[in-house]
């Protein structure tokens, strides 16, 4: 009855602090909204014009220095962010590394065709058809080098000779001809993939040329910003072999910081042939207005723009709008987004489809501090209620707790005063009656009211005494003492209980043990208390040890029974006052729960400690370690 009336005080108090803390956090959560609505939308519009104004600035200066639709051998753009330059062609892109208008391509294919070195070549090219030997194809490709009149040819011709060799089986040759290509200049194309690029590919299965071959194909790819398709597809299957073989860390470093650039050209190809295909659909866009419009285009978000009014052969500016927005800086600007993009602020029109998610978008409670704080208080208040609800439960699940055990302790406490008062009286009232004339058996009642009396006198005694200590109002007289003295006394005490009821008490007390400094009487009552325990949990055993010796500083009583013992899990509780272990066969034993707490106040008042060894069904050993003088 009374756990239901702390559970349902408990209810209430909950149900008062928690419906006020819902109010407030309702109230206050639709008050920071609503005063900073207006705020945030401003802070943002500003922000977004901001960033579209400096934008736009960067992207009209990218245009105006990247005027080139074209790169010259050996070029790049002057700006990283470019990711190419394309040009209006009959309302479509065309791609600058298309292999009609790949400048570095053409020119190679012009030196190739020169009368001169091309009849030399074309000759090789009928020897080895006419299944010549290699010796006359070798004499065959150093005449086509000697009629070379620039570096490209001669470097055309070793390409070949070297594909041949290989096909033959020279190995060794084909890996000198090769070798000897990766240092050529990147703009000598074999149809616009680098012959560098070419010889690192053969090269990268070689055990001795894989690190130059690695590092021929870095430079090739970075010489320009983009490839043709074929020459990233190259490049990727270098990075592949390398990695394939890569002994040390080093080369699988190597092999994937290539691969990592053959796919960054290759994203780059496949996304500028989407946005040839949707040219036509942008174009109209870029002309609807007089200036530059740039539109948003691509996973990678590309800004594509052109110069004029569009025009047939207009530049068309293609260019990584993160990177710009990166190097910008601007305050607030976390990246770009596509219309699509549920996050973000419009950047106007001269900008269509482009959205700038803003660093409010994320950090926006970081930021304002009026929502912050009101947050912050709302958390410390139902904290509070927590914390003190938490304290509320523990204190009505102790005060249950301490009720459930007093009443145990009533109950217990009773039985055990009944029991040796029966004892008296059934007795005393036999002798009284005259009913027993027989000396012997009289002396025999007389011993037993004697020993149920000293029993009777023990509990109360215990009872007074735990009472003491739990007020601080019991007081120890410490003096030198030997404990054997005390061990022998409640042994003394407890023979008659224990032969009563069948039992072998076994002493063993050591010789010459340093004094300690004790209460005689306590720490007899403490051992009587053990003593007492391992007559009532034997069980069925009758077996008994009290022991007394000294090790490292100390001297321990020790007393040990060989009964129901003590789970593990009980261990840590028994000492605590009122305490029982919930077993069945404890409910059907007496005691109040008190015998083993006087003992653990006892043992620390004299500046010592108690240890407990048990195991269900074999027994429990109890040892008092004092500190020795």
């Amino acid at each position: 009855m009374g756990g239901r009336r702390h559970r349902v005080q408990l209810f209430l108090f909950l149900a008062a602090l928690a419906v006020p803390c819902v109010v407030l956090i309702g109230l206050g959560v639709r008050i920071v909204k609503d005063n900073r609505g207006l705020r945030t939308l401003e802070r943002r519009r500003h922000a977004a014009e901001q960033t579209a104004g400096k934008l736009l600035e960067a992207l009209e200066s990218i245009a105006s220095t990247e005027i080139r639709t074209d790169l010259e051998p050996g070029q790049r753009y002057r700006h990283s962010e470019v990711a190419f330059i394309g040009w209006v062609e009959e309302d479509g892109l065309a791609l600058p590394w298309e292999p009609e208008r790949d400048r570095a391509a053409g020119e190679s294919r012009r030196l190739f065709s020169l009368p001169g070195f091309a009849a030399a070549i074309h000759a090789c090219d009928q020897a080895k058809s006419g299944h010549a030997s290699l010796s006359s194809l070798n004499a065959c490709y150093e005449r086509a080098s000697a009629a070379a009149e620039h570096p490209a040819q001669a470097a055309y011709a070793r390409w070949l000779w070297a594909n041949d060799l290989s096909e033959a089986g020279r190995t060794r040759q084909a890996e000198d001809l090769f070798s000897s290509l990766l240092g050529v200049d990147p703009e000598i194309t074999d149809e616009g993939v680098p012959l560098r690029l070419l010889a690192a590919q053969w090269l990268a299965r070689t055990e001795t040329q894989r690190r130059a071959a690695a590092a021929s194909a870095e430079a090739a790819i970075a010489a320009r910003p983009w490839l043709p398709l074929m020459a990233a597809y190259v490049a990727n299957n270098i990075a592949e072999q390398l990695a394939r073989g890569a002994k040390t860390a080093d080369e699988t470093a190597a092999a994937q910081n290539l691969g990592k650039r053959a796919a960054a050209h290759s994203r780059l190809l496949l996304q500028a042939d989407e946005l040839q295909n949707d040219f036509p659909r942008i174009l109209p866009l870029l002309r609807s207005r007089p200036g530059h419009r740039w539109a948003g285009y691509g996973e990678d978000l590309w800004l594509v723009g052109t110069a004029g009014n569009g025009g047939p052969a207009a530049p068309v500016f293609v260019v990584r709008g993160q990177d710009v927005l990166q190097k910008l800086a601007i305050p607030g600007a976390l990246r770009l987004a596509g219309a699509e993009d549920p996050q973000g602020e419009r950047l106007g029109e001269s900008l269509p489809g482009l959205k700038v998610v803003l660093a409010d978008d994320r950090l926006e409670a970081a930021r304002d501090f009026q929502r912050s704080v009101l947050y912050f208080a709302l958390l410390l208040v139902m904290a509070a209620t927590a914390f003190g609800a938490y304290l509320l439960w523990r204190d009505l699940r102790r005060e249950m707790r301490l009720s459930e055990l007093r009443a145990q302790f009533v109950s217990s406490v009773s039985h055990e005063l009944k029991t040796p008062l029966t004892a008296i009286r059934m007795f005393a009232e036999t002798l009284q009656m005259g009913r027993c004339a027989d000396p012997d058996t009289q002396a025999e009642y007389l011993g037993t009211i004697v020993n149920e009396s000293e029993r009777l006198s023990r509990l109360v005694d215990g009872v007074l005494q735990f009472s003491k200590a739990e007020q601080g109002k019991r007081t120890y007289r410490f003096r030198p003492m030997q404990a054997a003295d005390a061990v022998t006394a409640a042994a003394r005490a407890m023979e008659y209980p224990l032969s009563q009821h069948g039992f072998r008490l076994r002493i063993d007390l050591q010789d010459g043990l340093p004094p300690i400094s004790g209460d005689r009487d306590a720490v007899e009552q403490a051992v009587l208390n053990l003593l007492s325990n391992a007559m009532k949990y034997s069980g069925d055993a009758r077996d008994v040890e009290l022991a007394l010796a000294g090790e490292n500083g100390e001297v321990t009583v020790r007393v040990t029974d060989h009964g129901i013992g003590i789970a593990p899990e009980e261990q840590s509780r028994i000492f605590e006052k009122f305490y029982r272990a919930p077993s069945p066969e404890n409910q059907l034993i007496p005691g109040a729960g008190l015998g083993l707490a006087l003992v653990a106040q006892i043992v620390k008042a004299h500046g010592g400690r108690v240890e407990v060894e048990s195991a269900p069904g074999k027994g429990s050993a109890f040892s008092l370690h004092f500190p020795a003088l």
